[in-house]
């Protein structure tokens, strides 16, 4: 029987919603009759453990501790090599976050298991666990095979997040004494919080290049807002000429999106922005060159001049 860990992650009681994607894809690679065990860390955060309680998981184990109030690697380093020792799961499973970045590097070659980071998919295989990554910034993708235990990080929006699991499961609460910390958080400095946040947004509308100048945004800004849920994005162009915010961007270098529609307007589908939205279940394009990539993922393909299109589907939503 397979047995599969993903470690949560929160900060301040709150969880990272890449934890919930995590579950989803360990239930898949533990397959039928395995079992996903998820491992929360942290003190007083039983709100977090309650949420963890409605997730498709068979149990929880919930360590608290003072010393856990906040991260800091050499604390959670032995809770997890403390946790890992006695429940032995197969398959370790959390998100690619900073936090991810820092952790687990380190906890793979202390405990002497594979690491595969940055995963956008895995899948279980001849008894063998495949994970795929990108590399040389997104321009190809790689599959790596492990035979035995080892631990993956999930980049956050590749993943669909896990179903709902019997709301009575109650956590296990382990007290792990002789817990110290070599190094104590000061505080933490939060960053503006952005205007829009595309990843979690049901419809997205992205420009690119083809937009040509800033003045003409305005159109675009009108057609998502004729649209009820919709965000404005755009691929890294866009950004890197300043017309859109840095946490608009779609791609490699900025955010992963898996909308219910994804609307791709201008842009011709370089495979650093493919990577971020390839996801979307159902992709509309628009471009003038019939042989952009762009196509190639779309649902739908429309081979027109974006400031002609555009005003007409405006003037029909209208109606």
């Amino acid at each position: 029987m397979s047995e599969a860990m993903v470690v949560a992650q929160q900060r301040g009681g709150e969880l990272n919603e890449t934890t919930l994607e995590c579950i989803g894809a360990a239930r898949e690679i533990a397959g039928a009759g395995g079992r996903v065990t998820v491992l929360a860390v942290g003190h007083r955060t039983e709100g977090v453990v309650a949420r963890l309680s409605e997730c498709d998981c068979d149990s929880i184990v919930y360590v608290d501790n003072p010393v856990l109030q906040d991260y800091t690697y050499d604390a959670y380093r032995e809770v997890l090599k403390r946790v890992i020792e006695r429940v032995k799961p197969e398959i370790i499973l959390a998100p690619y976050t900073s936090l991810g970045m820092d952790l687990y590097p380190g906890l793979s070659v202390e405990m002497d298991i594979p690491l595969i980071s940055d995963c956008i998919s895995m899948k279980r295989e001849d008894g063998k666990v495949i994970a795929r990554r990108q590399l040389y910034g997104g321009k190809i993708e790689a599959d790596y095979s492990v035979d035995g235990r080892c631990i993956l990080t999930v980049r956050p929006g590749t993943q669909r997040k896990c179903g709902s699991g019997r709301p009575s499961k109650a956590a296990e609460t382990v007290d792990l004494a002789g817990l110290h910390a070599r190094t104590s958080v000061v505080g933490y400095e939060t960053p503006p919080k952005e205007d829009v946040e595309i990843d979690k947004a049901r419809i997205v509308i992205s420009v690119g290049r083809g937009i040509e100048k800033k003045e003409n945004l305005p159109l675009f800004e009108d057609l998502v807002r004729h649209i009820d849920g919709a965000v404005l994005a755009g691929s890294r162009p866009v950004i890197d000429s300043g017309w859109l915010p840095k946490g608009r961007q779609v791609g490699v270098s900025g955010k992963t999106v898996k909308p219910k529609l994804y609307i791709a307007l201008g842009i011709s589908g370089a495979i650093q922005h493919l990577s971020g939205m390839s996801g979307s279940e159902f992709i509309v394009a628009v471009n003038r060159d019939r042989d952009a990539p762009i196509f190639k993922v779309a649902n739908v393909g429309i081979v027109d001049d974006i400031f002609k299109f555009v005003p007409a589907l405006i003037n029909q939503l209208g109606k």
